[in-house]
C-alpha cells in the first residue's frame, strides 16, 4: 500500500515540480494525526513531535542525512502537499540527492536517490533515545537487551553462517513510540548510542528508510503490513510445533538412524513424555549425500515408509534437517579437511544432478558479475556448493517439489554458509514448504520468520543468564516471538553436576513456544527427573494458550507469545531497567524464570501496575512492586497471572480444556483459537466481582458448572463455543 502510493504520488508530484516555488521557510512540517515531522531545511535535521509540541524523537546535532559520509548542508523544497514533501539536498561534498518524504497513517518513508543513478553510501540519522531493541542476531550477542550503551556501537547486519543468521534492521524505541527499518539489499549496519540512531547502507542508487510512530501495538501492526508488502511473508503458525519435540543431535549425533531413533523415542514415550515431533537432523542422508539428496535415505533409514508409519502411529511428526546448498553434479568430491565433531564418517560426497537443472533455470545465487556462487561450509557438507536463491521466480516452488520426495512431515532448516553480507534467499523456499503443509523450524532468514519456530544459534545451559534470553528478546522485539533454542539439557544430560542448570533451562523453554528434549536423563536422581517432567507437563498444559497467542501475533504483528516487559509496559521505567529477564505470554501470564543467581534460588521479580497472582502459591500482589530476593525454587512454576487474568489450560491426562479466570477486579475478554487454527472462540468477563459469578455457554445458551477458589474461577469448555462470565 505505502510503496504503491509512494510511486503514484511521485508521478503526480513530478509533473508539478517546475510550477512549484521553493519554500523560503527554514522548516517544513508534515502532520499526521497526533504527531508531526519537522524538517530543518538548512541541514535536513528532522525530529518527530506529539500534538502538544513535545519532541518524542530528537534530531541529530549536525544533520539528518549523510551522503558518502558527508552531511547535508542545504535543502530546498521542490514540491509539497499535506502528507508529502519532495526535496533536493546537497551534501558538504557537493553530492546532490533527491528526497521524497511521506508521513501518513503512522508511517514515515524517506526515499533517497541520486539523480545521476550513481551508487553512493547513504545514512539517515536522528538523535539518541534511551531504550532500543531489535536487530535480530546482530543485537543478540551483547551484554544487555537494551542496545543503547554508554557510547555509540555499530551493529553490522550480516549472515556469517553461525552466530548471525536471522537478520533484521528493525529497531524499536518503546519509550519514544518509535521504530525504524530499511530493507534494501547490500552492506549495511545500524549505529546506536546515547546521542545517535543511524541507519547506514553502502553503494545504493535508491533507498527507503521507514519509520513507525505510535504505541507499540500500532507500530507492530504497521511494520507487519510494510514488511509483508516488501515480500517478507509471515507464516501462519502450526500448533504441532508448540508441543514437546525431540532432536537427535544431542542424543545421537551422526549415529542417528532408524533403529537408534526408535529406541530412544520409545523410552521417552514409555516414561510418559508427550513428544509430538522429532528432528532426525544429523544422519538421515545416505553416506556421501547431503540434505538436498532428496529422497535418498540410504542404509541409515532402510525402510523410511515403515518408520514414518511407526512415528504417525505414536502421534509424532517426522522432521529432517534441510539446507539450501547443492553440491555440483559429477564427483565424488573430497573435503580439504576431514575434521568434524562427534562421530561423522564421510570420506567424500557424491555430486547432485539437480544442480545442472538449477543452473539451467538460474535458481542459484550469483555474484555481482552474474556468475553462480560456490561456497564451502565449515560444518556440512564441507565441499563447494551452490546456494538456492529463493528470490528467483520459480526457485522456491522447484525446491519444494523436490523436498516432497522425502515424504516426511517437516524440516529444520540449518544452512551454515558465511555469506558476508545480508541476503534474503532463505525466506521464500521455507515459506513455500510451510504453505504446502510442512512443519518448518527456521534458522536463516530476514525480517520475518519463515517457519512456525525461529531457532537461535546453538546454546548450552551455561548461556542462561545472558545469551539465550537476549537472543529470544531481540527476535521478539523484531516481531518474531515464536522462539526456540536447543533441547532441554543440551549436551549435558549425562553430567549429573549440571542437573539443576538443565532444569532451569527447561523451565525457561517451558515458557516459550519451542520445547524439545534430546538425550534421556537416565542418570539423574529420581527427584530431579520428576521436576524435569513437571516443567515439561506445565508446558503441555499451557500449549493451547501459547498457540492462541501465536495466532494473535500472526494476525496483528505484535509479539504476544513473548512480549518483553519494556515493550508490554513501555511507559514503566522500572520495567525497562529491570535487570532480570521477564516477559508476558499473551495478555495474562508473566514469565519470570530464574536465569541468574542459580545457587541462591532467589531473584528480584518486578510486577508492573495491576493485580498479580503467583501461579504456584496463589499469593496475591498489587503492582507496581518489586519482590526483592523472591524465592524461585527449582520445582516451582516460575510465573504470575495478571493483566486480563484469563488463561486457557489443557489437562495433561484427559486433554480437557479449561478456562481459568482470576479475580482481577475488572472486566476483560479474551479470544482463543482451536488447535487446528480454524475456529475462534471468546471468553468475556462481564463482572468485576467473581466471588458470586456464573458462566453461560452462549453457543448453547445454557449455564455451565464452575469451580471456585480464593484466587480464580474455572470451568471446562468446548472449542468453538463462546462463554460469558456474569
Amino acid at each position: 500500500m505505502f510503496r504503491l502510493r509512494m510511486k503514484l504520488g511521485l508521478l503526480i508530484l513530478a509533473v508539478s515540480w517546475m510550477a512549484c516555488s521553493v519554500s523560503t521557510s527554514n522548516k517544513s512540517v508534515i502532520k499526521d494525526g497526533d504527531y508531526s515531522l519537522e524538517i530543518n531545511l538548512a541541514n535536513f535535521q528532522f525530529c518527530f513531535k506529539d500534538n502538544k509540541g513535545k519532541v518524542i524523537v530528537p534530531n541529530d546535532t549536525v544533520s539528518g542525512l549523510y551522503i558518502e559520509g558527508s552531511p547535508v548542508v542545504a535543502t530546498k523544497v521542490k514540491s509539497e502537499d499535506e502528507n508529502w514533501r519532495t526535496l533536493e539536498v546537497t551534501a558538504a561534498s557537493g553530492q546532490v540527492a533527491d528526497v521524497s518524504v511521506q508521513f501518513e497513517k503512522g508511517v514515515a518513508i524517506f526515499n533517497v536517490s541520486t539523480p545521476d543513478q550513481k551508487e553512493v553510501d547513504f545514512s539517515l540519522r536522528t538523535g539518541g533515545m534511551p531504550v532500543a531493541h531489535g536487530l535480530g542476531d546482530a543485537g543478540a550477542w551483547g551484554k544487555s537487551f537494551n542496545l543503547v550503551e554508554q557510547k555509540d556501537k555499530t551493529f553490522p547486519i550480516v549472515n556469517n553462517g553461525g552466530s548471525k543468521r536471522w537478520l533484521s534492521t528493525f529497531t524499536i524505541f518503546p519509550q519514544n513510540d518509535f521504530a525504524g527499518v530499511f530493507f534494501n539489499k547490500g552492506k549495511k549496519n545500524v549505529v546506536l548510542g546515547p546521542d545517535t540512531y543511524q541507519m547506514n547502507i553502502k553503494d545504493q542508487k535508491n533507498i527507503d528508510f521507514i519509520f513507525f510512530i505510535g504505541d507499540t501495538k500500532t507500530i507492530y501492526k504497521k511494520y507487519q503490513m510494510v514488511r509483508n508488502e516488501r515480500g517478507y511473508k509471515d507464516v501462519a503458525p502450526k500448533s504441532r510445533l508448540f508441543e514437546l519435540g525431540w532432536e537427535s543431535w544431542d542424543a545421537l549425533g551422526w549415529n542417528t538412524n532408524q533403529f537408534t531413533v526408535k529406541d530412544i523415542l520409545s523410552k521417552f514415550h514409555k516414561e510418559g513424555y508427550p513428544i509430538r515431533w522429532a528432528v532426525t537432523g544429523s544422519g538421515f542422508w545416505d553416506e556421501g549425500g547431503t540434505t538436498t539428496s532428496f529422497g535418498r535415505f540410504g542404509k541409515k533409514f532402510p525402510k523410511p515408509e515403515e518408520f514414518t508409519k511407526w512415528m504417525h502411529d505414536n502421534d509424532m511428526s517426522w522432521m529432517i534437517g534441510l539446507r539450501i546448498n547443492f553440491i555440483p553434479s559429477g564427483g565424488p568430491y573430497y573435503p580439504k579437511t576431514k575434521k568434524r565433531d562427534k562421530n561423522l564418517k564421510v570420506r567424500s560426497f557424491y555430486g547432485n544432478n539437480l544442480s545442472d537443472e538449477g543452473l539451467k533455470n538460474d535458481f542459484f545465487l550469483k555474484d555481482k558479475a552474474g556468475m553462480p556462487v560456490k561456497m564451502t561450509s565449515g560444518v556440512f557438507p564441507i565441499v563447494p556448493c551452490y546456494l538456492l536463491d529463493g528470490n528467483v521466480p520459480g526457485a522456491a516452488q522447484w525446491y519444494q517439489k523436490h523436498y516432497a520426495k522425502w515424504k516426511i512431515d517437516g524440516i529444520k532448516e540449518d544452512t551454515m554458509m558465511d555469506l558476508k553480507e545480508e541476503t534474503s534467499i532463505f525466506n521464500k523456499p521455507m515459506c513455500e514448504i510451510a504453505d504446502k503443509g510442512g512443519l518448518v523450524m527456521a534458522r536463516c532468514g530476514n525480517f520475518s520468520a519463515p517457519g512456525t519456530l525461529l531457532r537461535i544459534n546453538d546454546t548450552g545451559v551455561g548461556n542462561l543468564s545472558q545469551r539465550i534470553p537476549i537472543n529470544y528478546f531481540q527476535y521478539a522485539a523484531c516481531g518474531a516471538p515464536n522462539v526456540y533454542s536447543d533441547v532441554a539439557g543440551v549436551h549435558n544430560m549425562h553430567n549429573v553436576k549440571d542437573v539443576d542448570r538443565n532444569i532451569r533451562h527447561t523451565w525457561l523453554l517451558s515458557l516459550t513456544s519451542g520445547l524439545a528434549v534430546g538425550a534421556f536423563p537416565s542418570k539423574w536422581p529420581e527427584n530431579k527427573r520428576e521436576i524435569f517432567k513437571k516443567a515439561i507437563e506445565f508446558h503441555y498444559t499451557l500449549v493451547p494458550y501459547m498457540y492462541s497467542a501465536a495466532v494473535k501475533s500472526h494476525k496483528t504483528g505484535y509479539p504476544y507469545t513473548l512480549t518483553p516487559l519494556s515493550i508490554a509496559y513501555p511507559n514503566d521505567e522500572k520495567a525497562a531497567k529491570h535487570p532480570n529477564f521477564e516477559w508476558m505470554i499473551g495478555e495474562s501470564v508473566l514469565a519470570a524464570p530464574l536465569l541468574k543467581n542459580a545457587k541462591t534460588g532467589k531473584m528480584d521479580v518486578y510486577l508492573p501496575e495491576g493485580t498479580w497472582y503467583d501461579w504456584e502459591t496463589g499469593r496475591k500482589f498489587e503492582g507496581p512492586l518489586t519482590l526483592n530476593n523472591h524465592e524461585i525454587a527449582l520445582d516451582k512454576i516460575p510465573c504470575f497471572v495478571g493483566g486480563n487474568g484469563i488463561v486457557l489450560l489443557r489437562d495433561k491426562k484427559s486433554d480437557q480444556l479449561t478456562v481459568r479466570a482470576y479475580k482481577m477486579g475488572k472486566k476483560a475478554s479474551e479470544t482463543f483459537v482451536s488447535m487446528d487454527g480454524k475456529t475462534n472462540y471468546s471468553v468475556t468477563v462481564k463482572a468485576k466481582d467473581l466471588n458470586d459469578a456464573s458462566v453461560t455457554d452462549l453457543t448453547l445458551n445454557k449455564k455451565v458448572q464452575l469451580r471456585s477458589t480464593e484466587q480464580y474461577i474455572e470451568f471446562d469448555l468446548v472449542e468453538g463455543h463462546n462463554y460469558e462470565i456474569n
